[in-house]
């Protein structure tokens, strides 16, 4: 009736991990690099909408690209971040995707309102403002995103 009794000893298993899932958080946007995103989403908008109204079209042409590319990618990181895509595929090097991706659109801001501003044009100064803004956003969050890279953090 007995019999290996004392053999049955019971072992305590450590619980899976988590699994990830894609979530909605919207908490994201309330962060500093949350809200870079969004103020670099918004000064694009407003940019695009400026040099649309100019008659320059050398200018319009590099803001075009410029805007669409950054647009673009910028609201795709902020979906990433918001729903936890970031997350759930944390082997990427998201930090150093993300460094060479702002420190780039930094670049072509500057030499963007710098055509802007051969405009000369109320719309013109407009846009270099707008340009300028996105630049410091750009910039400062390749600044937070080569911080995180060197200090080996997690990206979200």
């Amino acid at each position: 009736m007995f019999d290996n009794f004392h053999n049955n000893q019971t072992v305590a298993q450590e619980p899976p991990p988590p699994k990830k899932v894609l979530r909605c958080d919207k908490s994201y946007v309330t962060t500093i690099p949350g809200i870079l995103k969004v103020v670099q989403v918004c000064c694009n908008i407003i940019g695009f909408i400026c040099i649309k109204v100019s008659w320059s079209w050398v200018s319009a042409i590099f803001y075009n690209m410029v805007y669409w590319i950054g647009n673009i990618l910028t609201i795709l990181l902020l979906l990433a971040y918001t729903c936890h895509f970031v997350e759930k595929y944390d082997h990427w090097p998201w930090f150093k995707y993300e460094f060479f991706y702002c420190s780039i659109m930094a670049l072509a801001y500057v030499v963007c309102s710098i055509f802007a501003a051969t405009i000369g044009e109320s719309v013109g100064y407009a846009v270099v403002f707008f340009g300028l803004v996105a630049t410091c956003a750009y910039g400062f969050d390749a600044y937070q995103k080569y911080k995180g890279w060197n200090r080996g953090l997690p990206p979200q």
